[in-house]
């Protein structure tokens, strides 16, 4: 049976879609119900992230950690850590994912810490309440959720079968009430054995079953601890006077003392989430009836889980306090006895540790920075200052070359009016019908005294109105590659850039263009300094020091590599300006080597681009009332990697602090980003490679390599026959929502007449009107394919 259905309802698929869109309303019923795990099968950790936000109802943080010996909640981060253990099954999963989420749920970050105290019997305090808080989340979440039930039988079951609790040499009925109430919620209850009790001991379940609070947990706790210190037998004095099994040994002595918490490698310390802070799997598992009262309300809160790692919600840092210093009070490690009150516990998060799999490929889990824009982004007004202060330094023999720079450029622009008409008249026409689309009757309820008069065989007797429903407002975010790669396309690019912009501009369309330099800006003194010179490096180590690029606020932040946006055109220049900064990038276009050195060409920092595109795309909604903004990326190449190395025994995956999503890393960290960008804006994402070849054949690689070598050799051949044709070709299954492959030297076309002879046959006018014609129209891919997208909502 389908694990999501099974887990929720226990039986059947009832009600799946409105109970979907209830719990977890941000993800579809359908991709819920189609992530299928029937039991026996290997675990796929992306349905487990799934379903702990699904019982949860919250964007929880999900990590599958090689290095944690068991699950654990972090309550202040809202992140849940699971194990990769060996010979590890889906039923043991989702125990772990139960238990987690139970505390996610009911259990309050705060009162741990009050409630076990220091000294002496902090350590006894601390198991008790594990126990007893254990026992009442699971029977919660076994309530609401009754298809976990089978979960935990089955992985309690397995754990039995381990002897995790040191059982075989030991007779039940012989081990201290703390014991016997642990292993009655963690085995007598799913089958796994019988253990007895007095009708007075009896009397401590029935206030477990019918615990609905934290608090009432912490009063049954505090009289179990009494009552279990009361039944301590004394301990027995040795020749030299010292106590026998000592306590500091942690052999059963009285309370565990502080110290021995030094030895936790984990600082179990906070407030256990679970019986067994260290091992939240099976601590997961502690409490539970399975009838029990799901009264408890969620605190928004939950304390970590004293698993793995035994932090707890009071406590990031482990018993120390946040900083890991101070005395380790809330650690329990003295009851690691085979004698001792909570023996059974123990050896439970003992045998656990020996669990791990210490052949999982380790996750690195990184969070992307926050990043300073105004250290980033170079707006029109500073480039426009660069240009002059650099054409001054030139002086009068400049201006030659300027004047002709110009006068090729208004050439340019007079050549593609009509283009530019065209496109307008297209995206009013795709506007207008789409409108169409959207029109709709509806009736006004007010009696229509003409038609009123054919009641007695129509209904159709009230007046109606015609209703147009709002269209959505779009707008453009450009992103060209400034590498040194592009040399060679720069001029047809940017011309082809400029043809949307001017068409922007007559439709009332508000856009932004960057360009991504690997050159760090370091400010307007330093704007034309060699790169490779000594006082540039002076320069921009000083710099730099003073303007940080990224804000490395947490310790998972990874430090992308410092970039410049320069910002060339925007729709909130005036006519005057925006002439000015057209007239400048037209120049870069034409010979960027005879241009400020800070404009030159250099690598490609691609997902540096999309990263500060996730604060960039926002803020342009917000200025320009944009509903719908189309981001494009212009490149001709990868980037260049982030995060490192990502090969061997490691697999990166990278998190949105905001969204709180995380996103695996696979064979290209850009893909990672750009879903980010996607998730976090709801933009229209869009990718045009810039590819400065006749065929396909060079990277064929990159695009067609999936694991069926037919089917791809099939769609290579069509999409190079198709580019051939076209001089473009539309790439399917990638991270973006449209991927075009353009050929680069795609010139702006205008004339198709214009290398003709005077005495050229009718035949060979014929021939160069009907291909020049589609030249004209695949050389505006770029722009008409945008017109396309942004007429339509």
């Amino acid at each position: 049976m389908d694990l999501f259905v099974r887990v929720l309802y226990g039986y059947k698929k009832s009600s799946l879609n409105s109970h979907f869109s209830t719990l977890y309303p941000h993800m579809g019923a359908e991709l819920c119900y189609n992530t299928h795990m029937m039991m026996g099968t290997p675990v796929k950790t992306a349905s487990k992230d799934i379903l702990a936000r699904l019982l949860a109802s919250e964007d929880l943080i999900v990590e599958h950690s090689a290095e944690a010996q068991t699950a654990y909640f972090d309550t202040q981060a809202r992140r849940l850590v699971l194990p990769v253990w060996q010979d590890m099954d889906n039923f043991m999963y989702d125990m772990l994912c139960g238990h987690e989420v139970g505390h996610a749920l009911y259990t309050p970050a705060d009162g741990w810490q009050e409630f076990v105290g220091e000294g002496k019997s902090a350590g006894l305090r601390h198991m008790t309440l594990n126990i007893c808080e254990d026992a009442r989340i699971e029977r919660m979440m076994k309530k609401k959720f009754p298809g976990l039930k089978r979960d935990f039988v089955k992985a309690y079951k397995s754990l039995h079968e381990r002897d995790l609790f040191e059982l075989k040499d030991k007779v039940v009925a012989d081990l201290p009430l703390l014991d016997r109430i642990n292993l009655y919620y963690k085995g007598e209850i799913y089958g796994q054995m019988t253990v007895p009790f007095t009708a007075e001991e009896r009397t401590w379940l029935d206030r477990l079953d019918a615990a609905e609070s934290f608090e009432d947990v912490m009063a049954i706790a505090e009289d179990l601890a009494e009552k279990t210190e009361e039944d301590r037998p004394e301990p027995e004095q040795q020749d030299d006077g010292q106590e026998g099994a000592g306590a500091g040994e942690g052999e059963g002595a009285g309370g565990s003392g502080s110290e021995s918490a030094d030895n936790d490698e984990s600082g179990e310390g906070a407030a256990g989430a679970g019986a067994g802070d260290e091992d939240g799997d099976e601590d997961s598992s502690d409490g539970s009836s399975g009838d029990g009262d799901e009264s408890g309300e969620d605190s928004g809160q939950s304390m970590d889980d004293d698993t793995d790692d035994g932090e707890s919600a009071d406590s990031t840092a482990g018993e120390g306090g946040q900083d890991g210093e101070g005395p380790t009070d809330l650690s329990y490690e003295s009851y690691s006895n085979e004698t001792g009150p909570g023996s059974t516990q123990t050896s439970y998060e003992k045998a656990v540790s020996g669990m791990r799999d210490d052949e999982a490929v380790r996750q690195i889990y990184n969070t992307v920075p926050d990043c300073n824009l105004d250290n980033i982004v170079v707006g029109p007004k500073t480039i426009a200052e660069v240009w002059n202060r650099y054409d001054d330094k030139c002086g009068p023999s400049w201006t030659d070359r300027i004047q002709d720079s110009v006068a090729r450029l208004q050439k340019f622009q007079a050549r593609t009016k009509a283009t530019v008409a065209q496109m307008v008249q297209h995206f009013q026409m795709k506007q207008a019908a789409d409108a169409s689309k959207r029109s709709s009757i509806a009736k006004t309820g007010v009696l229509d005294p003409v038609g009123m008069i054919n009641y007695r065989w129509s209904e159709d007797i009230f007046l109606k109105n015609e209703v147009h429903s709002d269209g959505k407002s779009h707008g453009i975010v450009m992103f060209l590659d400034w590498s040194g790669s592009m040399g060679n396309i720069l001029q047809d690019t940017v011309e082809q850039l400029l043809v949307l912009v001017e068409f922007c501009r007559k439709a009332g369309i508000p856009y932004d263009v960057y360009a991504f330099s690997s050159h760090r800006w370091i400010g307007d003194t330093g704007f034309d300094l060699d790169r490779y010179s000594t006082e540039r490096r002076h320069a921009e180590e000083k710099y730099v020091e003073a303007n940080p690029q990224w804000q490395m606020s947490r310790d998972s932040d990874f430090k992308p590599h410092d970039f410049t946006l320069w910002n060339f055109l925007s729709s909130r220049l005036n006519g005057r300006d925006h002439k000015v900064a057209v007239t400048n990038l037209y120049r870069l276009g034409n010979g960027y080597y005879t241009a400020p050195k800070c404009f030159h060409l250099g690598g490609t920092p691609l997902n540096e681009a999309v990263i500060a595109a996730l604060d960039i795309v926002p803020e342009f909604q917000r200025a320009n009332d944009v509903q719908i903004a189309n981001v494009v990326f212009l490149t001709d190449g990868d980037a260049h990697g982030s995060l490192g190395s990502r090969w061997g025994s490691k697999e990166h995956n990278v998190r949105d602090a905001k969204t709180k999503k995380t996103y695996k890393i696979a064979d290209r960290e850009t893909d990672a980003y750009v879903n980010m960008l996607r998730d976090r804006t709801g933009a229209t994402l869009i990718s045009i490679r810039l590819h400065d070849s006749s065929t396909l054949k060079s990277i064929r690689y990159r695009y067609f390599n999936g694991s069926n070598w037919e089917v791809e050799n099939q769609k290579f051949e069509a999409a190079s026959k198709a580019y051939k044709a076209d001089h473009f070709v539309l790439i399917e299954n990638t991270p973006y929502d449209e991927e075009f492959i353009v050929m680069g030297d795609l010139k702006v076309e205008t004339d198709p007449m214009i290398n003709l002879p005077e005495d050229a046959s009718n035949t060979r006018i014929r021939n160069a009107f009907i291909k020049g014609g589609n030249r004209k129209k695949s050389s505006r891919v770029i722009a008409t394919r945008l017109v396309d997208l942004i007429a339509v909502d």
